[in-house]
């Protein structure tokens, strides 16, 4: 068993010795407003694994498409129907298998999908890129498809001898995040490291943190490097005048959050700005890690998961709480700075995975938590879906309100996905229960299924 899968079942058994008290206080403590508004909720297909594994959603002109990463790297794809309150399976075809490892591009101005996928061997960067038009139920048709190699040198720079992109006789593979199409430039963001190979032992970095771009429509490509200090997360917006490079930077000091930074570059530029902080209390937990950055117009939107006001608790090895809030702050073309950043979240004790949708003046942002909950809590704790908005361009801002209504049951309901077009809010989201199963005495194990994945939309508030 990995460490990975060491701490997730240690996250697991935490949230199921919780759960009792959870069940104990939560008639006492579900005083929070439910929300008015929703349609019944559907069930339009299942996770991979309890939380892992739920949609991502596109807006594709009139409709939107949800599409499901596979294990196999395929995908399943799911198309709302024209009364926007039922979902179809469509086979998606035209891609070959691995282009989903990254989240595609869908450019609804263009008709126009970029596929990305990329892996470190040999000390080379090798990078795949594929470019289509979307038509029909849903075909990608008149496809560029193109490969091309990075060295170390070209990615780091000068290095010690003993580094390298990947151990020996093995891949690794890059951070690759969600790209832009904006006529003939593409762009594809990109965080990596290499390490040092001492003997038995190996050392992080140098990094490189960056973007590949096209000019003529993925038909040749070049590196613009953007950072070399650690980093993860990266993603991309383009608002009206700039293009806008995010990426999550590792704490300067032991025990503070991590650095959510950002670099733009105009649309008429040639070189990026020097990267610039917009938080330093970015949640630590790599488990929770989540931003968004959604532009409109001239306006670029960021809303990510805070851990300013984390509680302590009296615990040498786990000392942090890590009840986190949800974050925003936006920032204009125009503006020499970030706006001051306001917690949506206020009212609840423990929030997890943002999601935020964009159209014209209209904001939406749901994610999932608990107004109280004793200590331990955990995403895999019981948890319901609340959501806010603000039809003032992120001006001001409604009051949390509850979608679900889980905790009594201890149902977990988990990664929101929410999307606006035609002012509509439509919401994804999984949601099930713990199963862990008695082997005997003292030994309990993960027994868990698939998840539900569920839909619900209701109209923009007034």
């Amino acid at each position: 068993m990995t460490s990975n899968e060491i701490m997730k079942l240690l996250i697991l058994l935490a949230a199921l010795l919780v759960g009792t008290v959870l069940l104990s206080v939560g008639c006492k403590e579900q005083a929070d407003q439910a929300a008015q508004g929703w349609s019944s909720s559907i069930k339009v297909t299942e996770s991979k694994d309890s939380l892992v594994g739920g949609v991502a959603l596109y807006k594709w002109h009139s409709t939107i498409i949800a599409l499901q990463g596979l294990n196999d790297r395929s995908a399943r794809c799911f198309l709302m129907n024209p009364d926007a309150g039922s979902w179809t399976e469509v086979q998606l075809t035209g891609v070959p298998l691995g282009y989903f490892w990254a989240e595609p591009e869908i450019d609804q101005a263009s008709d126009r999908a970029l596929f990305v996928q990329g892996y470190m061997e040999n000390d080379h960067l090798v990078m795949n890129a594929l470019v289509g038009r979307m038509s029909g139920r849903i075909a990608v048709q008149d496809v560029v498809e193109r490969k091309w190699l990075t060295d170390k040198k070209s990615l780091l720079g000068e290095t010690d001898p003993n580094v390298h992109l990947n151990g020996s006789g093995e891949r690794a593979w890059p951070q690759l995040g969600f790209g832009i199409i904006n006529g003939p430039d593409l762009y594809i963001p990109y965080c990596l490291e290499g390490r040092a190979y001492r003997g038995n032992s190996t050392e992080d970095g140098p990094f490189s943190s960056g973007v590949f771009h096209s000019a003529d429509s993925g038909m040749t490509w070049k590196l613009e490097r953007v950072s070399d200090t650690n980093a993860s997360l990266p993603s991309m917006s383009k608002t009206k005048d700039f293009y806008y490079y995010f990426a999550v930077g590792f704490p300067p000091k032991p025990g503070e959050g991590w650095e959510l930074w950002f670099a733009r570059k105009s649309m008429d530029g040639n070189s990026w700005d020097a990267p610039k902080v917009v938080t330093k209390t970015f949640a630590r937990s790599a488990l929770v890690w989540k931003y968004v950055a959604v532009a409109e117009d001239a306006t670029v939107h960021l809303c990510w998961l805070d851990q300013r006001h984390e509680k302590r608790r009296f615990n040498m090895v786990y000392p942090n709480r890590e009840n986190y809030e949800v974050a925003y702050c936006q920032r204009k073309d125009s503006d020499a700075n970030w706006s001051e950043d306001v917690i949506l979240s206020k009212g609840l004790l423990y929030s997890y995975s943002p999601s935020m949708s964009v159209e014209g003046d209209k904001i939406a942002v749901a994610w999932a938590g608990v107004k109280t909950s004793a200590d331990w809590h955990a995403p895999y704790s019981p948890n319901d879906i609340y959501y806010v908005t603000s039809s003032d361009k992120g001006k001001t801002w409604t009051k949390p309100l509850r979608v679900t209504d889980n905790i009594r049951e201890g149902i977990t309901a988990g990664d929101p996905q929410v999307m606006l077009l035609n002012g509509t809010i439509h919401l994804f989201y999984i949601q099930g229960k713990l199963n862990l199963r008695q082997e005997s005495p003292g030994l309990t194990k993960l027994n868990q299924p698939s998840w539900p994945v569920y839909y619900q939309q209701r109209p923009f508030p007034d």
